[in-house]
């Protein structure tokens, strides 16, 4: 699994107090460790770490120090069967705790999709924390067309079930739906993004997000009172969340703009990573 034997990444694992009790959790990191301008990157539901891999090493090559950390419950993080890990601040607390670990008193949040509620509501909690913000297609104020599809499919009676019929070409289904045409998956693509389902607990997890994350409120998390700059990026064939639900990020955050890219899904930090590599950089101008 990535980054095995690619040497622009190193890897380290944190042992985090949390409210809800200890956990380990997965950080993946490139560029000079002593770099002024630090970034951190919060991946999607159902992610990991491995969505961040074409944008890390463009940011290192603008002299930043760039960490992507694995949310409880993905990639190779611990995954708890706590429900109380799942919700919206305590996936905030463990950016705060990840950031504490790794010495990092303030930084400029990346966050895709699910990790963009995330960072948003870590910019609304420690304000002198957050540099700036890049939302890649995220998610927020509203519940999107497919999380109320998938909640509605998975009642908790067949919760105990999902994981024995999790399949990889489930995954390959969902690529086709998600992405849009300027970067297309490949099978390595395919396997990272299933193979964390094969660990236990993974699949609980990602049914917990499901149903106990604050998918859409936006609004009484306070994100109109974001100050840091923002920058959103929109992929104008994303067909996973809801457009105007994106833009409201920048009709509440009073320092933000919206880029919207052409024949870009729902997965930006691979589809784009140039484009919002260059958003970052201008965050910091």
């Amino acid at each position: 699994m990535f980054p095995a034997a690619d040497a622009r990444f190193t890897t380290t694992y944190l042992r985090l107090s949390l409210s809800a009790g200890p956990l380990v959790v997965r950080s993946v990191e490139c560029g000079d460790h002593g770099a002024d301008r630090v970034v951190l990157c919060v991946h999607g539901w159902a992610c990991s770490v491995y969505s961040y891999r074409r944008l890390m090493p463009l940011l290192a090559e603008l002299g930043m120090r760039v960490i992507a950390i694995d949310l409880p419950g993905h990639g190779l993080s611990e995954k708890p069967s706590d429900p109380r890990y799942y919700a919206l601040d305590a996936q905030v607390e463990v950016v705060f705790a990840a950031m504490q670990a790794l010495e990092i008193e303030h930084c400029i949040l990346v966050g895709h999709s699910m990790g963009g509620p995330i960072c948003a509501r870590a910019a609304v909690l420690a304000p002198e924390r957050v540099d700036g913000l890049a939302l890649l297609a995220p998610a927020g104020f509203g519940t999107e067309r497919d999380i109320r599809v998938l909640s509605t499919l998975t009642p908790s009676v067949v919760k105990p079930l999902l994981p024995y019929i999790m399949r990889r070409w489930m995954v390959a289904a969902v690529f086709n739906a998600v992405y849009g045409t300027i970067y297309r998956p490949t099978a390595r693509d395919v396997d990272e993004y299933w193979a964390p389902s094969q660990f236990d607990g993974c699949v609980s997890a990602m049914w917990d997000l499901l149903h106990r994350f604050e998918w859409g409120a936006g609004i009484e998390c306070g994100f109109g009172q974001i100050s840091a700059p923002t920058v959103i990026i929109d992929g104008a064939s994303d067909n996973l969340v809801i457009r105007r639900w994106v833009r409201r990020y920048a009709e509440v955050i009073q320092n933000a703009t919206v880029r919207v890219v052409g024949h870009c899904g729902h997965v930006v930090p691979e589809e784009a990573p140039d484009l919002v590599a260059g958003a970052i950089r201008e965050l910091i101008c």
